[in-house]
């Protein structure tokens, strides 16, 4: 049933729209530099990926940049993984300009990915892997390998430190980029920052190239490493 201007949203629905009115912010104002890392997918997929290639992305939310970096090359069929069925609504829409069969699924990424049966030549995750430890993070990476295959790649873009740093640095470096975040007010800023203090995991460079060898990725590269060097973008090939 339609909202009119009079009703009030569900519950769920009302969180929904408040965090992703703060999400969208977010973007929008390029904080965590979706823009650049978008356009090196985009290119990477553009130059690299030379053949029809099947693409899956876990934790796609509303799509809306992974639709736009997807234009302009050779996908042949999308398919997306994630646990908001008010997002993959979004995600419908925004994947319509794809010139590919679609395919939504609602779920859990890491249980999808675990119990995924269908081969995909790219994956693609998109600051999500730092919500999982360690050992949870070798895991899906596993999963991840499996469903590549033999000349398979994924690419992700994830919270990630300089070799040395540990989590506490890297958190306090996250908390000093609040005035260079002004299109915030306090109560945004600190609905992020207590997100990120309690759900945010970030690996080392190095752990990062040890995590997709220990999986089975042969080469793992980065390409592209954020101004504030607190997220980098990795192509971990099999």
């Amino acid at each position: 049933m339609a909202m009119t201007g009079t009703e009030e949203p569900a519950p769920t629905q009302a969180l929904f729209l408040e965090e992703w009115q703060v999400y969208r912010k977010m973007v929008d104002n390029d904080y965590l530099f979706h823009r650049d890392a978008y356009d090196c997918l985009h290119r990477y997929l553009r130059d690299e990926v030379t053949g029809p290639f099947r693409f899956l992305e876990a934790a796609c939310g509303d799509a809306g940049m992974s639709s736009q970096a997807l234009l302009g090359t050779k996908v042949s069929s999308y398919h997306g993984i994630d646990i908001s069925k008010q997002a993959l609504e979004i995600a419908e829409r925004n994947l319509a300009r794809l010139p590919c069969p679609v395919v939504l699924e609602e779920g859990d990424f890491v249980s999808g990915l675990r119990n995924w049966r269908h081969p995909a030549d790219v994956v693609w995750i998109g600051l999500s892997l730092h919500h999982l430890l360690a050992p949870a993070k070798a895991e899906t990476l596993r999963d991840i390998r499996r469903i590549v295959g033999a000349n398979g790649r994924l690419l992700i873009y994830e919270d990630a430190s300089p070799d040395g740093e540990s989590r506490e640095e890297w958190l306090a470096r996250w908390d000093a980029q609040e005035p260079d975040w002004p299109a915030y007010s306090h109560r945004e800023w600190t609905m992020v920052n207590d997100h990120v203090h309690s759900s945010d995991f970030p690996e080392t460079d190095s752990t990062w190239h040890a995590l997709g060898k220990s999986a089975g990725f042969a080469h793992v590269k980065t390409l592209f490493v954020s101004p504030t060097d607190l997220l980098r973008l990795y192509l971990f090939q099999a």
